[in-house]
């Protein structure tokens, strides 16, 4: 049974003057070491980072609450698709989330249940 939807749009070229103005400490607060590695090994990676961001802001609209950037981790599975893994209190929900990246903007949805 379905929870919550949510879905959020990030500006692509904001959200990079952000990391360029608050560095290292900023995306740390956002992002795991495994995100970050991952982001970090792209072309453009603050197009992947962005894309990131609105998926965990898009699950956290899904699921009602506040919940702590670093406590989402959003992985690509093998078969390419994007997967949101929780601890704390995301944990207690599933999530399948969908990202993209054009033209400057990030977009993603959540769509989010209870774990059984």
């Amino acid at each position: 049974m379905i929870h919550g939807i949510g879905i959020e749009i990030v500006d692509v070229d904001r959200f990079s003057s952000v990391m360029q103005r608050r560095g290292e400490r900023f995306l740390k607060r956002l992002f795991t070491a495994n995100e970050l590695d991952y982001c970090m090994s792209k072309s453009r990676p603050e197009e992947s980072l962005a894309a990131r961001f609105a998926a965990k802001v898009s699950f956290m609209k899904a699921v009602g609450k506040i919940v702590r950037f670093i406590d989402m981790e959003i992985i690509t599975n093998p078969d390419g698709r994007p997967e949101l893994h929780a601890k704390g209190l995301a944990a207690s929900f599933k999530a399948e989330i969908s990202m993209s990246h054009d033209k400057g903007l990030a977009i993603a949805q959540a769509v989010v249940s209870k774990n059984p």
